[in-house]
Order: structure tokens, then C-alpha cells, then sequence
């Protein structure tokens, strides 16, 4: 059951980063400087930040807890 729900996500997640959205290395270090005003009002979630702004239906991104992860898969997908 574990491995079908990972095949699922997996499976949605390529569909929506499949799309042609990139932002450039200086808009994500500027996304970055930005964000750390949302942490200070309580928002610690870095991938929701960066799908709100950017109006992006990623649902794995969303929920990373972990900024360093979402760094990493933001840089991974959406950085050209």
C-alpha cells in the first residue's frame, strides 16, 4: 500500500513540474531575502511561500517542513 501512495505522488508531482516555469537564479535568491520576512510573522514553510507567490499547484513542494529540502527541490525544478 506504502509503495502505491509514493508511486501516486510521484506520479502527480512530475505532471505538475513538468510545466514550462522557471525562475532564474537571482529571482530565487531575491524569493530567499524576501521569504525571510515571512518567517518572521510565523510562516516557516518556504515551498508553500514559493507556490503562493508564484501561483504553482505543487502539492509535494507545499507541505516540505524542511526550508533546506524545498530549497533543494525548488532548486532542482524550477531554477534555469
Amino acid at each position: 500500500m506504502f509503495e502505491q501512495i509514493v508511486k501516486n505522488l510521484e506520479s502527480w508531482s512530475q505532471k505538475k513540474i513538468n510545466k514550462d516555469f522557471y525562475v532564474t537564479e537571482q529571482e530565487f535568491d531575491d524569493f530567499c531575502k524576501e521569504f525571510l520576512f515571512e518567517e518572521l510573522k510565523g510562516n516557516n514553510r518556504l515551498g508553500k511561500a514559493f507556490c503562493e507567490k508564484y501561483g504553482e499547484e505543487n502539492f509535494i513542494l507545499s507541505t516540505f517542513t524542511n526550508n533546506k529540502i524545498a530549497k533543494e527541490h525548488i532548486r532542482t525544478f524550477y531554477i534555469k
